[in-house]
């Protein structure tokens, strides 16, 4: 009996990670070239490295960039100032939410 409890909280534990790996936050935004074009893109909010600031302007105004981890390379976004705003202001919002769900919860994280 004590082994079967074993096996069944071992298959909860499995299936809690890998559903924990599939289902990830998404962060919308809107994208600037440097020649003025606009776009959209959506990316795995954990995916994202770095904002930094853009080697162009348009319109004299700066630009920023978002560089996204996609299995080991780097894909970069341009977005205007307030659109990198908006992105980081997700992030920061997700980190607090992930951090009160640690403190809220009595599961032992393993993996990231």
């Amino acid at each position: 009996m004590n082994i079967l409890l074993k096996i069944i909280f071992l298959l909860l534990v499995s299936f809690s990670f890998s559903y924990a790996k599939s289902a990830s936050y998404q962060v919308a935004f809107e994208t600037m070239s440097c020649e003025g074009e606009s776009g959209f893109a959506t990316v795995d909010i954990e995916s994202i490295d770095k904002i930094q600031n853009a080697s162009c302007r348009y319109e004299g105004k700066k630009l920023k960039k978002l560089l996204v981890n996609k299995n080991g390379t780097y894909v970069t976004y341009t977005m205007t100032h307030e659109e990198a705003k908006s992105v980081m202001q997700d992030v920061k919002l997700y980190n607090r939410m992930r951090l009160k769900m640690m403190e809220n919860s009595s599961t032992l994280v393993i993996e990231k």
